[in-house]
Order: structure tokens, then sequence, then C-alpha cells
């Protein structure tokens, strides 16, 4: 019963994933239980590896990074997937990296400051990876939805 997860412990996810913030005296008050049971049950939560962290949600447009861009990556053979990846975490402006199926063998997310900043790192960096066959890119116009799945 220790390591399992019920559903208080999806209670207290959906409570912290929509503010990580929140106070545990808080979290107890709306999920009807104490503090010191928040306390315990995240703490079981954490030791299980199924919470990795709390991070900022951050507009990256406000602070002078005005592009979003998604990559599609293309590798040259698709073993070469854990060396293209490794490289690609090195890259300061990339956030998301996923080894994807379809037509793309590494989905990533980056932000860049303009496109300036952007073709830099796409030729002088990206493109220079060794393993990367080619690349397609799509700009985000606008982040319409960014959230965690409701467990309630």
């Amino acid at each position: 019963m220790k390591d399992r997860v019920d559903e208080m412990d999806f209670k207290i996810l959906s409570l912290l994933a929509d503010n990580a913030q929140m106070p545990y005296t808080e979290v107890a008050k709306k999920a009807g239980i104490s503090p010191g049971t928040v306390h315990a049950r995240t703490k079981k939560m954490i030791n299980l590896g199924l919470i990795k962290g709390a991070t900022l949600n951050l507009d990256y447009s406000k602070i002078g990074w005005k592009m979003t861009i998604f990559l599609g990556v293309y590798l040259r053979e698709s073993f070469m997937y854990k060396q293209v990846i490794e490289a690609l975490q090195k890259v300061p402006e990339v956030v998301k990296i996923h080894h994807s199926t379809g037509k793309y063998d590494i989905f990533l997310k980056m932000h860049a400051k303009d496109s300036m900043h952007y073709r830099d790192i796409y030729q002088d960096t990206i493109l220079t990876i060794d393993g990367i066959k080619g690349v397609e890119s799509f700009m985000s116009v606008e982040e319409n939805m960014s959230r965690h799945i409701s467990f309630e």
C-alpha cells in the first residue's frame, strides 16, 4: 500500500499541478485532509518518481524571447537518436525533446529572442549536430493553452 497511488494522491497532484506553490495547508484544506498527510503523500510521490519537481511557467515573450519554434528532426540513421538527443540537450534554447514515431525521429521545442537569434542557433548549432539529416521548423504564432491532466 505504501508504494501505491490512490484517489487522494491524484487529488493532491491535481491541486499542485494547478499551482505548484500552493502551501500544503491550503492543499490539505481543499483535499479535506491534514497538512501532515499532504506532506507525507507528496514525499511518497517524489520517492516513487511520480513528482519530478516544480517549475515556473514563464511567458518568454515578456522577457524578450519573442519566438517559440518546434522542430521536426530527421536522423541520418535511426540508431543515432541517443547521441543526437544528448547533443540537443546541450543547446540552452531547447526546452523539450521527444523521441517520436511518425514523420520525424525527434520533435523538439525551443525559444529564441528573434529571427536572427533563431537563425544562428539553427544554422550554427542544430544543423551541425552529427546524425541530423534534416529539420523542418514550425513557428508558433500564439500559445493558447498549457496545462497538466486533471485527475479529478
